[in-house]
């Protein structure tokens, strides 16, 4: 006779590692800034100016951000079921 399978709980800690790789991303998308410089001769008479901003844009920084917080709130429940079946 064979044995039935056993069903194994789920293992929380890949949803754990999940959540701080998400956290990881951000923190270099959102830490990384780009700019620019126009830099003017002194002849010319206008002022050299420098911009810098988030590597993504304002809009795609909170756009990230905004997916980011729906991504770690789905694996944190994922985590939580994982972590009660145990």
């Amino acid at each position: 006779m064979e044995e039935a399978p056993q069903l194994r709980p789920p293992k929380w800690w890949p949803w754990a590692v999940a959540i701080l790789l998400v956290i990881a991303v951000d923190a270099f998308l959102i830490g990384s800034r780009t700019g620019e410089c126009i830099d003017y001769t002194a002849e010319s008479g206008a002022v050299s100016t420098c911009t810098s901003g988030p590597v993504l844009g304002a809009e795609g920084t909170w756009l990230l951000a905004a997916v980011s917080v729906l991504v770690i709130s789905h694996f944190a429940r994922r985590l939580v079921r994982a972590a009660r079946h145990r």
